[in-house]
């Protein structure tokens, strides 16, 4: 675990939607890393995948590579595979990564609990002009929350409705949909939710890892409207937020019911959110840094589809990446988002 002390949390009782950065690229001068690359869905049909949030949401499939298996770490899969194939999706604020692990044969659907443990979802925002949640709907989205408005559940009245659903994978989304917007695209990923045992040592493990302090934390009971987001009644919640230039990373701890603790480590070829990478200008320094603050790396820095990729474990078994671009697209790279 890092060696970090962490700040004393705060407790603030202003809109959630403050804490998810409205789709703003902001300055990462502070940071240890450059922002959130790309976050990585390994899928059971990766061309089902493309067609489902081509229907929903303005794709761009920068590229489309096949790698042999053996570029992944071994530890990180559940058996032996041949290769895997990639399909890198672009989005105004960053990255989506499909790895289908045995192309051409489909895998059943993998539902993760609202309540986690793990990598629960990643947030699109739209406007509420256009809903993107309309749009996922009408592609088959299965809706989670229950609906107060067309476009999602309205928690607050500041302007911001919520709606969780699964994709054919059974992979969750959310959307928030904006009478505000801050951007003017049809939808932008804004952060990614991994949904944790302990909020606080997460946090403060992520805060070291980033180099950035959780800018804003939530405690949460007895208000039915967050039920009817997540379709589970009588919750309570304590969040966090951390904001790595492009996108977030989000925490959430679910006290009632309450997330279960972790399982073991995380499989890359298991159905469902799988990792996400960090960009960094040097892998190897950055790997010897956290390492030496306690980081379970998995093995040593590898080139996967042009980036070299140091591979490495949170403390509940999530599997997270720092990642140095190589030989891969300049586009991809986070600096290009600005």
């Amino acid at each position: 675990m890092i060696r970090h002390a962490m700040a004393a949390v705060i407790l603030v009782l202003a809109s959630p939607a403050l804490a998810q950065g409205g789709g703003e690229l902001a300055a990462v001068d502070d940071m240890h890393v450059m922002g959130l690359q790309h976050v990585a869905m390994t899928v059971g049909d990766i061309d089902e995948t493309i067609a489902f949030y081509a229907k929903a949401v303005p794709v761009k499939v920068t590229r489309r590579y096949r790698v042999p298996a053996s570029h992944f770490p071994a530890a990180l899969l559940s058996r032996r595979y041949t290769s895997v194939d990639v399909a890198v999706l672009a989005f105004p604020t960053g990255f989506v990564q499909l790895m289908d692990f045995e192309p051409g044969k489909p895998a059943a659907p993998q539902i993760r609990p609202v309540i986690g443990p793990g990598y629960t979802h990643i947030c699109f925002q739209s406007s509420s002009r256009d809903p993107a949640i309309l749009r996922f709907k009408a592609a088959g989205l299965s809706i989670i929350s229950r609906f107060g408005k067309p476009d999602g559940v309205d928690i607050g009245g500041y302007g911001v409705r919520y709606a969780y659903g699964t994709d054919p994978n059974g992979i969750m989304i959310e959307n928030e949909s904006l009478d505000a917007p801050k951007r003017s695209e049809p939808a932008w990923i804004t952060h990614i939710a991994n949904t944790v045992h302990d909020r606080d040592r997460m946090l403060a493990f992520y805060g070291a890892v980033v180099g950035r302090k959780a800018h804003r934390t939530l405690e949460q009971e007895n208000r039915p409207r967050l039920d009817d987001v997540a379709g589970i009644d009588g919750l309570k919640i304590r969040g966090g937020w951390l904001n790595v230039g492009n996108m977030e990373i989000e925490v959430w701890e679910y006290t009632h019911p309450r997330t279960p603790a972790p399982r073991g480590d995380r499989k890359l070829d298991e159905i469902g959110y799988s990792n996400f990478a960090l960009e960094v200008a040097d892998v190897r320094a950055q790997a010897a840094r956290i390492k030496a603050a306690g980081v379970r790396l998995i093995g040593k820095p590898r080139s996967v589809g042009g980036w070299q990729t140091q591979y490495a474990f949170d403390p509940e078994g999530n599997i997270f990446a720092l990642v140095q671009r190589g030989k891969a697209p300049a586009e991809e790279s986070v600096a290009a988002l600005r």
